[in-house]
């Protein structure tokens, strides 16, 4: 794979000269002055263009999950990620390496990774059974979060701790396949449960004082703790 890659960044940067006599600089496109700000990373991450989904704005830019992870979604949700029909698509791998690196004998897409592999669509089913819910998973990831995170009549409070929830599993599925494909090491469904359970209740601590408890204790009754009915 190293080899393509090496290949394909070559013929990129034939086309680039070079300017001995400049210094390097950064340049962010987004503002006249090319100076980075946080109101036009905003405003291209909320655009209805960008965000193009039917997923509600204001979720994706979410105040209780790091930015590199909302980044991160907002990938996801745009199908963005360098997934390996993504890169089979832009000439990276070739066919034989488009498989998920799970050997469920599938071509790795996003829905697949995320939601129907065999391995790390089984971290869902555990999730949901420790939140006491019960639910088919539906065929792309953007009803996915649509359907975990909506909890019809629920408060604020609970729907913000499901989005939360729904953001780290997505982010841990994430850097579990890259372990694994990268670095030949894996963990086992239960182990990323876990990472996803104290990733989350980490994200949580500052929003809500009473998490100070235990991070088990918390999670045997996530809603309840919180007096959120």
């Amino acid at each position: 794979m190293r080899i393509y890659i090496s290949t394909r960044l070559i013929i990129l940067l034939q086309s680039v000269s070079l300017q001995v006599d400049s210094a390097d600089t950064w340049r962010w496109k987004l503002e006249t002055s090319s100076t980075f700000s946080v109101r036009s990373a905003y405003s291209v991450l909320t655009s209805e263009s960008a965000a193009a989904s039917t997923v509600a704005v204001p979720t994706i830019w979410h105040q209780q999950v790091p930015l590199k992870v909302v980044l991160f979604v907002w990938c996801l949700f745009r199908d963005r990620l360098p997934t390996k029909d993504n890169l089979l698509r832009r000439g990276v791998i070739t066919l034989d390496s488009r498989m998920c690196i799970a050997d469920c004998n599938s071509i790795e897409t996003t829905n697949h990774l995320f939601l129907h592999c065999s391995t790390f669509g089984s971290v869902w089913q555990c999730l949901l059974r420790g939140l006491g819910f019960s639910t088919a998973l539906p065929l792309g990831v953007i009803y996915h979060f649509n359907q975990f995170s909506w909890d019809d009549g629920a408060v604020k409070d609970r729907r913000t701790i499901l989005q939360v929830i729904w953001f780290a599993t997505t982010w841990e599925i994430w850097k579990e396949r890259n372990n694994r494909l990268f670095n030949g090491k894996q963990s086992s469904i239960i182990q990323v449960v876990d990472k996803i359970k104290s990733l989350t209740f980490m994200w949580l601590k500052e929003k809500y004082p009473t998490l100070s408890l235990n991070l088990h204790a918390w999670w045997l009754s996530p809603f309840s703790i919180l007096g959120i009915g």
